[in-house]
């Protein structure tokens, strides 16, 4: 039961990020979608950081920055790793 809400939980906030991009197919937008990303994603990662400091009776401040810290951080590795893997193809 842990596993599945795991699973699911993973899909919906990693779609998050796509659904700019998602949107963009069905309908005419005029945004900068990676800033829409962007945004909907770190407003994702604020939810999520409020959430664990509901779970752990922390700080909310101080969740929702290391939250958002992480992922911010985690987004440019993974950007920058894109780039390079691009670079060599």
């Amino acid at each position: 039961a842990i596993g599945t809400a795991t699973l699911i939980s993973f899909i919906m906030v990693g779609l998050i990020p796509l659904l700019p991009y998602l949107l963009q197919l069905g309908f005419d937008v005029d945004i900068n979608l990676f800033t829409t990303s962007a945004l909907a994603t770190s407003v994702a990662f604020i939810i999520i950081g409020w959430i664990k400091t509901r779970i752990t009776q922390t700080s909310v401040f101080k969740g929702i920055v290391e939250t958002l810290a992480l992922g911010i951080i985690a987004a440019t590795v993974a950007y920058y790793i894109g780039a390079f893997l691009e670079s060599l193809v």
